[in-house]
């Protein structure tokens, strides 16, 4: 399935970069692959020991009266060469196998031979549901793994597999760990590999203040000054709006510090843009991309921690370690999941358009012409940063451009604060 594309292009070093060749046995499953580019699918196509046709079995499409699968209720998707008796005849047992198809079958280890070079560096997965130990053994047998250099699978010892004994998978095993092939797990559905935290190490400078997964509200009290106060960016994914915004505050004569918060998806859309932006203000993350209102607090951890992976590695890409988050949403997993990379968390003291306190109406603010709403905006900010704090602008509302330069010269000319960047803020 697509899962472990996925997985691979987010979340992998350089993922983006590799070519992939996904063999996929169920022609159901060919348009989750449509949209990776650097991909090349073989569907349906199984893989073995050796060339030639074989009957595959796939699982037959929803429907609502479906029924569970090993008691759960679940849509795997694709299929097995091997599967049990039970699973061919009938759909109350197993996966359900309710489609069979005679397809092509590629024998690996020689189109590995024949499609890669040995200078070539080769990741090769292999999930393939009890397929795994006629095309290890042939690999050996070959020496193709000369042409490996990480490997990452599965092995699923309790298919029935005609000619694999208990004994002889054991055998196999055995003879991988004395030729020192190692391979490592990789499990696309919990959207993780075995080497996955080895490889995306807490990479913060340290010279940030403040502590992984703690929340950050506010700022530190100066010891014998103004109160502080430090402006911060929501960017959404509209770069138009983003960049009207962001260029305003640029342009302020304040020369204000400020920090923006990206998407990883929108830092892989708009490298250039964060490239630029970084040259004068902090950059910060969000998630890799945005959820519907509300959503984000209610993923299970590991979509929070590929997500999380994912945003921190489009900003690596472009030369930037991120140490500042603005989560979408706070709850103790998604606390969990950001200091477990390190992450601290900002929630700001306020934010336009505010989520707390008096919020926008059309009896109150949206009825209004731009030079009526522009003052109640600005008010409403001024009621909740009265000592000061974090103050958020979001992209993705129109009038935060509109207020843009009137709230910067409240600020740098009327507020009395001491205006600093996130890092002055956080700092005791």
């Amino acid at each position: 399935f697509s899962w472990s594309t996925q997985l691979f292009r987010e979340t992998y070093p350089d993922g983006k970069d590799y070519i992939i060749h996904s063999f996929e046995l169920d022609a159901r499953l060919a348009p989750y692959f449509a949209s990776y580019s650097n991909h090349v699918l073989h569907c349906p196509v199984a893989v073995g020991g050796k060339d030639g046709n074989i009957t595959a079995y796939a699982e037959s499409a929803w429907k609502p009266d479906k029924g569970k699968v090993a008691g759960k209720d679940m849509q795997w998707g694709g299929g097995a060469i091997y599967a049990s008796d039970a699973e061919k005849q009938d759909e109350i047992h197993g996966r359900r196998f309710g489609v069979k198809n005679v397809i092509p079958m590629v024998d690996l280890s020689k189109w590995i031979q024949e499609n890669t070079a040995l200078e070539d560096y080769v990741i090769f997965k292999l999930d393939v549901e009890g397929a795994e130990y006629d095309i290890l053994d042939k690999m050996i047998k070959d020496s193709t793994f000369k042409w490996i250099d990480k490997f990452y699978g599965e092995f699923h010892d309790w298919f029935n597999v005609p000619g694999w004994s208990y004994q002889r998978k054991q055998e196999l095993r055995n003879t991988l760990r004395t030729n020192g092939i190692n391979m490592l797990d990789w499990a696309g559905e919990y959207k993780k590999y075995q080497d996955m935290e080895s490889i995306h190490k807490i990479d913060v400078p340290a010279d940030f203040p403040g502590a992984a997964g703690v929340v950050y509200s506010t700022c530190s009290p100066s010891p014998d000054g103004p109160a502080r106060l430090a402006l911060t960016v929501q960017v959404g994914m509209n770069r138009k709006a983003a960049h009207k915004l962001v260029e305003t505050i640029r342009a302020h004569p304040s020369n204000m510090p400020v920090t923006l918060f990206v998407y990883g998806d929108f830092v892989q859309d708009f490298p250039d843009l964060i490239t630029k932006w970084a040259d004068r203000y902090t950059i910060g993350i969000r998630e890799a991309g945005p959820f519907p209102a509300d959503h984000w607090v209610l993923q299970n951890p590991d979509v929070m921690r590929m997500s999380l992976v994912s945003a921190v590695q489009r900003m690596k890409e472009v030369g930037l370690r991120p140490a500042y988050y603005y989560p979408d949403g706070l709850s103790q997993r998604v606390q969990d999941t950001a200091k477990n990379r390190g992450l601290r968390i900002i929630q700001p003291t306020t934010k336009f358009p505010p989520n707390l306190g008096t919020l926008l109406k059309e009896d109150n603010y949206y009825k209004f012409r731009d030079v009526e709403r522009t003052p109640k905006a600005l008010r409403i900010l001024y009621e909740r940063i009265s000592t000061g704090g974090i103050l958020s602008l979001d992209t993705d509302h129109p009038d935060s451009y509109m207020i843009s330069a009137f709230l910067m010269d409240y600020l740098y000319e009327n507020s009395g604060f001491q205006l600093v960047s996130l890092n002055d803020c956080l700092r005791k």
